[in-house]
């Protein structure tokens, strides 16, 4: 017969653990908060130093995205001169390297200097003269809108006094501003600055083109000495990812909105629009934003016509729109394909949540950024389904479905009360029965 202190003593050891394992979580979650609160006291340092950080890294940045850029010129020159220099020579392998690495930096460089010698000087002779001009197309809008507002002088007389206020702003704004883009180009500290990544940023680019293979196999090298074989394989897999959504991406994106710039310029030059070239550039740099950005081009550039000739801001407003499907159903998806794999609202919310944070630059990026976060939780939320024998299809989700608690599979419901398990029934079998007798 057993001792029933003895027993006791067993159930109360037993619940020890349990009240142990609440007052650990219980002091985790309060160290946390205190770390939390004590660090947000903190972030302005954090950022000042984030970007003091940034500013030092500069040419290492500029360097990575010139050499990420131009990664595919690399590669597909190097396929083709590797074999042909490895037989010739004892060192092919190595010497192609270093030839392709300068041959697509020339090649980078000349592209850069071929647009900046055809799109520059235009482009700064339209900037000199629509603000050279500004008077004279403020007091034709002025004469115009008198002439619209003749048959009623009081409408025409409040008109045109909020439109006096409104251009006496934009002028003296104009005026403000000139001297100020003068000053800040003509800074010499800024000039050797920018001059000094640019040099240093070419260099490092070279270098990343030349010894990418030997950075990624010590990359490697790291990940495996410091994790399993299987978590590291799929840090593996992660990265391969990333670099095929942000390289197909971006790449994709430069294509296509310099694709979308030629044709603007040649619709523009088409119609006689003036500022043809200063309209293109400003079209195909914004179409680089996903979704919204042809209208953020569009809408300074129809303003922009619309002072000279209002019908032909209305023209090019029709030919933007027929840009925008002939880019978004046609030359877009047989560019970019589906690289991304996010809806339109999920593309919505990239951009607008990084571009409030980051700015253009984040408008731009955003949508891979928030496609790889998309992927990796997409994949851990699955990995989690599967370790409870849940299906992974999003569409076996849809509708008024519940997962039978015994069968692990999706049962219809009737009044929206979802099912019980078996145990479940008992209890309330059970309860019936105690409440009839």
């Amino acid at each position: 017969m057993s001792d029933p202190s003895h027993s006791s003593d067993k159930i109360d050891n037993s619940t020890e653990p349990h009240y142990f394992q609440w007052g650990l979580t219980a002091f985790c979650v309060i160290v946390a908060s205190v770390l939390v609160f004590y660090l947000l006291g903190w972030l302005p340092f954090i950022w000042t130093l984030f970007k003091k950080l940034v500013g030092i890294l500069g040419p290492f940045i500029f360097g990575f995205v010139m050499a990420y850029l131009l990664l595919p010129i690399f590669n597909g020159m190097y396929r083709r001169i590797q074999p042909r220099l490895s037989v010739k020579m004892k060192n092919g392998t190595r010497f192609a390297k270093g030839l392709c690495s300068i041959l697509t930096l020339l090649i980078g460089l000349a592209i850069i200097g071929v647009l900046l010698w055809m799109v520059l000087p235009q482009l700064v002779a339209s900037i000199i003269t629509l603000l050279g001009s500004m008077d004279i197309y403020l007091t034709e809008i002025s004469n115009w809108v008198a002439g619209f507002f003749k048959d009623n002088p009081a409408l025409e007389r409040n008109f045109l006094q909020l439109y006096e206020e409104f251009s006496d702003q934009m002028i003296g704004w104009i005026q403000g501003i000139t001297p100020r883009l003068v000053e800040l180009m003509s800074g010499v500290k800024n000039t050797v600055s920018l001059l000094f990544d640019f040099l240093i940023g070419i260099i490092i680019s070279l270098y990343i083109l030349n010894s990418k293979d030997t950075f990624c196999a010590q990359a490697k090298k790291v990940i495996y000495g410091v994790m399993r074989v299987d978590h590291a394989n799929r840090v593996m897999s992660r990265v391969s990812h990333v670099h095929r959504v942000f390289g197909g991406f971006i790449t994709g994106k430069l294509i296509d909105s310099f694709i979308i710039g030629v044709l603007c310029f040649i619709g523009v030059a088409l119609m006689k629009i003036p500022y043809a070239v200063l309209i293109s550039v400003i079209i195909g740099v914004t179409n680089i934003i996903p979704f919204f950005g042809p209208f953020i081009g569009a809408i300074p550039s129809i303003i922009l016509i619309a002072v000279i000739s209002p019908i032909k801001a209305v023209y090019f407003g029709i030919f933007i729109i027929v840009l925008q499907q002939f880019d978004g159903n046609i030359l877009g998806p047989k560019i970019l394909g589906d690289s991304t794999g996010l809806s339109s609202f999920w593309v919505m919310f990239a951009i607008l949540v990084f571009g409030g944070v980051f700015g253009f630059v984040g408008m731009a990026v955003g949508v891979p950024i928030f496609a790889v976060l998309y992927s990796v939780a997409t994949e851990f939320f699955n990995n989690l389904l599967k370790k409870r024998g849940l299906s992974t299809d999003t569409n076996a989700y849809r509708g008024p479905k519940r997962i039978d608690p015994d069968t692990f599979e999706f049962v219809e419901t009737k009044d929206n009360i979802p099912p019980v398990s078996k145990k479940e029934r008992r209890r309330a079998d059970q309860a019936q029965e105690n409440k009839k007798k």
